[in-house]
């Protein structure tokens, strides 16, 4: 299993806190992906309904917290570098209510390190070191 923290900027802390309170992170365990971001959402997605995986940027303009666009739940707390998870099939995802997503995008601390294990997981690469 490996945890990996969702990046929040120091501004969206009081935004975000009242409604998402504990740990924000995403983990990659045992044939799938869960992500939490407090009350305001979570998914859990099965790896074998991972189509592709790759980065993008959130812009600014999209804002923070469980965020819901045609097609598309994202978990952000600041904007920048994101993972962009797109799903062979719709998803139900709770944002807070439920909602069908063919993308999940991630903020995370580190997008390089969850894009690659994500990747490596997708071809049965166990976990890592």
């Amino acid at each position: 299993m490996e945890r990996f923290p969702l990046r929040r900027a120091k501004w969206a802390a009081p935004f975000i806190a009242p409604f998402a309170p504990g740990r924000h992170e995403a983990v990659i365990d045992a044939g799938e992906v869960r992500v939490k971001m407090g009350w305001l959402g979570s998914a859990t997605i099965p790896l074998e309904q991972v189509a592709a995986v790759g980065r993008m940027r959130w812009p600014w303009w999209g804002g923070v917290g469980v965020r819901i666009a045609r097609s598309t739940v994202a978990f952000v707390g600041d904007s920048g570098d994101a993972a962009s998870i797109e799903l062979t099939e719709p998803l139900s995802v709770r944002a807070p209510l439920r909602w069908r997503a063919r993308r999940i995008v991630i903020a995370l601390e580190d997008v390089d390190g969850f894009v690659e294990r994500l990747a490596a997981a997708r071809r049965g690469g166990g976990e890592s070191p």
